[in-house]
């Protein structure tokens, strides 16, 4: 990373740039720094938005590495063979009266490690774009990318409450992060307020909420709040309650759990 603070001691903020919390977020920083810069961002919502944006971004580079790589299609890996066979002919030392021979193994060896060299500039491609675009609460993009609110078109824009509920397994609560971040749906809760008091009932602290979205967590629905401040060093706690959840009525607390 690039930015100027690195190596003289924790660097100042908030607000801290994406450089440095990417450092933090992949480890890069040494101990101490990284301990004393843990204590600050995980106060911090701006921080914690950036950082839920990096976790995302991990959590889909570690489902695009699971999944089957499609094979080349057929007549690319003819032209793709012919010209590694072209190659090898222009580069063989001529000899009067022998012909070339080409191992077309190794060829095909070669083909591939090519295909993986591309699969890996891509793989890092789609991280740099996703951490670059990541804007923080209230701010607005620049350099002519729509803006919140903004919709030159004239289509219609998903409104809350809209989307389907995000789908969770109790047994992975991960994606739960990416899912929640920035949302703002309450479902019958209505507004924040609702949800705060809903939250006040279940005895659970007044904290930054980081996002919130009706969801189905193996097969039960409910909402849920993705709040600032996880235990046992996560930087996450995960709260998932009955929709009709109110101040007199709060009903069943689904999850609560620390993650991220």
């Amino acid at each position: 990373m690039t930015d100027s603070t690195r190596g003289t001691g924790v660097p100042h903020g908030p607000p801290w740039s994406v450089d440095v919390l990417a450092d933090l977020h992949a480890g890069a920083l040494d101990a101490k720094q990284s301990a004393a810069l843990w204590a600050q961002v995980n106060g911090d919502p701006d921080a914690q938005a950036v950082l839920a944006a990096l976790d995302s971004v991990r959590h889909d580079l570690d489902d695009l590495g699971d999944a089957p790589a499609e094979p080349m299609p057929a007549h690319f890996a003819a032209r793709l063979d012919a010209a590694l066979a072209e190659e090898a002919a222009k580069s063989a030392p001529a000899r009067p009266g022998v012909a070339p021979v080409l191992d077309m193994a190794d060829a095909r060896r070669k083909r591939n490690r090519r295909m993986g060299w591309a699969a890996g500039v891509l793989t890092a491609a789609a991280a740099a774009v996703a951490v670059t675009f990541v804007a923080l609460p209230g701010e607005q993009q620049t350099g002519g990318s729509p803006v919140a609110g903004d919709n030159k078109d004239g289509s219609s824009q998903e409104a809350p409450g809209d989307a389907p509920p995000l789908a969770l397994k109790g047994d992975d609560l991960g994606p739960a992060i990416s899912g929640l971040t920035g949302e703002e749906d309450f479902g019958p809760m209505k507004d924040e307020q609702g949800l705060k008091d809903c939250l006040a009932a279940h005895d659970i602290p007044d904290k930054q909420i980081i996002g919130a979205r009706e969801v189905s967590i193996d097969g039960t629905d409910g909402v849920a709040a993705l709040l600032a401040g996880g235990e046992d060093g996560h930087r996450f706690r995960l709260v998932i309650v009955e929709p009709t959840c109110t101040a007199d009525e709060p009903g069943t607390l689904i999850t609560d759990a620390s993650i991220g």
